[in-house]
């Protein structure tokens, strides 16, 4: 008489049997084998299995990835294979591998100042870099974060949700990186090294997402500004043109000494940042520098 569920058994068994095979292991077969024409089915399934278990402690050095395809598990390996790479696959039949080389390397996206960010349906820019302990943060404006709790980086993929915006009339806010995303001491490839203000007349450049790198001079400092009907005091003001988008954009100059972080425009090409550090000191942050 057949027992109920009988092949779903058999199945397994055979996996656990292919599993033993490849590590030398030998599991006994415990019933008849299947037809041949499932075997191939089988054995990338345990080869599979196999690098999963090996691989769950932590992925060795020069493995960019690996998957069933077909009848072989394809591995892609940046490199020629390392000693880690070579263990994994230790004891594997190599007739059920396909290795292959010069794979990029796997990461997760870097966020830099001048990138676009958005949150819901508002597009703004990445300023910098900053921390509290070990968690790391965004700054941009805060009429940016007042929009939105959850921002995106330029590729589309979650930075943190969270977000916070300074009181006291401080145009700025703050994003946490809850994220995977490394959150980096640049602005675009310029390191950040500090924050000594430039004098009046002193250039500087602003990395907007939507004008890309400009770049002008320092006209003015302490302005109070109105901004529709509110008042902003302290800002700097540099001739610079702008457009939408550059809300929350770094000013750094060329040696890596961040000024600010972009609120406005006014007639021409005038644009308004805060202070850097009045921008920390507002969020309780602390410049992440290289």
């Amino acid at each position: 008489m057949r027992l109920p569920g009988f092949r779903t058994v058999l199945r397994a068994l055979l996996v656990l049997a292919a599993v033993a095979a490849l590590t030398g292991a030998g599991v006994a077969a415990a019933s008849p084998p299947e037809p041949k024409a499932a075997a191939p089915l089988a054995a990338p399934a345990a080869v599979m299995a196999l690098l999963d278990a090996r691989t769950a402690a932590g992925m060795p050095a020069g493995l960019a990835d690996y998957g069933i395809d077909g009848e072989v598990v394809d591995v892609r390996l940046v490199g020629d294979p390392s000693p880690e790479v070579t263990a994994l696959l230790a004891g594997i039949d190599p007739a059920l591998l396909r290795v292959a080389t010069g794979a990029g390397v796997p990461h997760h996206q870097d966020l830099r100042g001048g990138q676009r960010i958005t949150g819901g349906t508002t597009r703004c820019t990445l300023g910098f870099s900053a921390g509290a302990g070990a968690q790391d943060w965004i700054v941009t404006a805060g009429h940016c974060t007042r929009e939105s709790d959850e921002w995106l980086d330029d590729r589309g993929q979650l930075i943190g949700d969270g977000a916070r915006t300074a009181g006291g009339g401080v145009d700025v806010g703050a994003v946490p990186v809850t994220s995977d995303s490394a959150a980096l001491p640049e602005v675009a490839s310029v390191p950040v090294r500090g924050t000594v203000p430039a004098p009046i007349g002193s250039a500087v450049c602003l990395y907007g997402s939507t004008s890309g790198k400009t770049c002008g001079t320092v006209t003015a400092r302490n302005r109070t500004v109105n901004f529709d009907g509110q008042q902003q005091r302290g800002m700097v003001v540099a001739s610079i043109c702008t457009a939408q988008g550059d809300s929350g954009g770094p000013y750094i100059t060329a040696d890596g000494q961040a000024q600010g972080v972009h609120s406005g425009a006014g007639d021409g090409c005038t644009a308004y940042f805060t202070p850097i550090d009045q921008a920390l000191s507002s969020l309780g942050l602390t410049l992440r520098t290289a």
